[in-house]
Parts: C-alpha cells; structure tokens; sequence
C-alpha cells in the first residue's frame, strides 16, 4: 500500500496591484460567474487547472456545482489549495506502485487503495473557514440509494444493485456515443426507489461532513466504497448527470468543463446555448482512475491551464455585459 506524506501548505502571496485591474474590468465583464466540473476521477485535474487559470484574470466563482471528483475540484478552487493539493497528490500518487493490491483480498483489506488516497487529498485541501466566509454557493449532485435492510438481505441486495446499475449505466453510455438519449439507468434507480439529491454549502456543518459530502458523490464499488450516513447508502451522482449545470440562475455566465461529448446527451438544447462548455483539447494524460502516474495528474492539470489560456479572447467574449455587446454591434454599424 501507499505511504502517505504529510504535507504543509505554503504560504499564498496575494497581489494589491491587481485588485485595480479587476475594478475595471468588473465594467464591462461579468467577472462573477458559475462554474461547473464534471466527475471523472483523475481527468477532474483539468478542471481544477483550468479554473485556476480563470481565477488568475480577476474572474470570481459565485456559484460551483461538482459531481464525484469535480464536486472535490470545485472546493479546492474556493479553498484556495489547488496549486498545493496537486502537488500533493502527486506525492502520493508516486509512492503508489498499483492500482490494485491482490494480496490484500486474502487478509481481508481493501485491494483498491483509491479511497484512502482520495480522502486524504479531500483532507489535506480542505479549509471548512475559508468555504464559509466566501460566500461561494455550491452544489454537490449525488444519488441516496435505498434505506438499510437486515444484514444479510442487505449484502445481497447491494451486490444486485451494484450488477444493475453498471450494466445500464454502460449501455447508456454506448447509446450516448451514438448521439442517442437512453434511461436505462434512471430505469434502475426508480426501480430500487432511489433519488438524486442535491447537497449545498447549507449541509457544510463541518469539515467532516464536506469530505463525506463529496465521497457520498464519488461512490463507485468496489474503487471506492458504498457511502453511508445512518440508514441511507449513496452513489456516484455522475450515474444520472456527471455536469451539473441546471441549479444555476437563467441569467447566469456559466462555464462547465467535461471530458466526453457523452456527458451533455439529453440536456436541455436551451440551457447548453447559454453556456460557455469546454472539452480538453486533445487526449488526457490520464484515466480516470489511475492512481500510480504522477506525471499524468500533474500534465492533466497543466493542460487545464494552458486550454483556458486558448481560449480566454473567447471567454472574455462570452462574459461581456450586454450593454458592451449592444455598443459594439452600434460601432460596427
């Protein structure tokens, strides 16, 4: 298994000349805007790049919304920690030889060390204080399975669940690279009476109950384990919408990052036109769950900044007020 270092954040230097610039540019942009990161294990690095990069041209995330892995990405962004808990991650990640211990099936640990070395980036980039004084509204989508059982009914009843879901969920996505909107998995869930939920910074009573916030919505057996909290089980909420984008106001500038054209199949035509949506530029580095390449988390999150970069005359574009919109197309005519 993985040793894990302990590792001190460094100190952030804040710039007083900037805070001039984003005065200014607050006239005639909407520098406040919604950002939302899809789930997708270590692919979430790139969305974690990619709105530090934002964030260093003045822009201000009022309301995130995350899924899974993004739901860890977006808090990292109000935290403040992304740069560090990167190169934390990376850390551990180096001293993880592979993704699956065999050996440990026979004295009964867990064979996936996944979980742990998540929970520990999750700890290690948390500042419940800062979330809270930032004001930052935050949706975190995941789904509440089915109340607990006696014991054994229950063992079996998670183990057909976990067959269901995964069988639907893939041929959905084999529908969805066809361009075809599936409900097989919403199937599955209204069959073993489960819903999605929605958690906001108003759950955020702790800095305990935020980590099992965001592992509520990466449950996905056996990587990481069923969730639970009293009588309730949760799963990964990207079984039923990995880009959370419908919780944020009409009127809103939002930008939401995925990975695969897939993840947008069946939303509202609507509400994807007036969003500002980003796939990497070419192919990640990484997969979603390999926990033992270092160098592809840290070129996932590299080219999550250098995407942003490409494409700011674009955001900027899409940011304008519109009264600045209406004043050039005047100009022009």
């Amino acid at each position: 298994m993985p040793i894990i270092d302990e590792y001190e954040l460094p100190s952030r230097k804040s710039d007083p000349g900037s805070k001039f610039g984003e005065v200014l540019q607050g006239i005639w942009l909407e520098d406040e805007i919604c950002f939302a990161i899809a789930g997708g294990g270590c692919k979430a690095f790139y969305g974690l790049g990619f709105g530090h990069e934002l964030k260093s041209w003045g822009l201000k995330l009022r309301q995130v919304s995350g899924v899974s892995a993004g739901a860890a990405m977006v808090l990292s962004l109000v935290c403040e920690t992304e740069e560090e808990s990167v190169s934390f991650f990376e850390r551990i990640v180096r001293k993880n030889p592979r993704n699956f211990y065999f050996t440990n099936l026979f004295r009964g640990e867990k064979a996936f060390p996944h979980e742990d070395m998540y929970r520990r980036t999750i700890r290690f980039g948390m500042d419940f204080e800062k979330i809270i004084r930032s004001g930052v509204k935050v949706f975190i989508h995941t789904i509440k399975a089915f109340p607990k059982d006696d014991a054994n009914k229950n063992t079996f009843r998670l183990a057909r669940l976990i067959a269901e879901t995964g069988k639907a969920f893939l041929e959905d996505e084999r529908d969805r690279n066809k361009g075809l909107y599936t409900e097989r998995t919403f199937r599955v869930l209204r069959n073993w009476n489960m819903k999605e939920v929605l958690f906001t910074e108003a759950d955020f009573r702790n800095p305990s109950v935020i980590e099992q916030i965001i592992m509520n919505s990466s449950s996905i057996p056996p990587i990481v384990s069923f969730q639970n909290h009293g009588k309730e089980y949760y799963l990964d909420g990207g079984l039923t919408n990995n880009l959370l984008l419908e919780t944020f106001p009409p009127n809103a500038k939002i930008i939401g990052i995925h990975y695969e054209p897939t993840t947008i199949v069946g939303k509202d035509p609507r509400l994807l036109d007036r969003c500002f949506l980003v796939t990497p530029s070419k192919q990640l580095p990484i997969t979603s769950f390999d926990y033992t390449n270092a160098k592809g988390v840290r070129e996932t999150y590299e080219m999550g900044k250098s995407d942003a970069l490409k494409n700011k005359e674009k955001i900027m574009e899409y940011l304008k007020k519109d009264w600045v919109k209406k004043a050039e197309k005047l100009r022009k005519n």
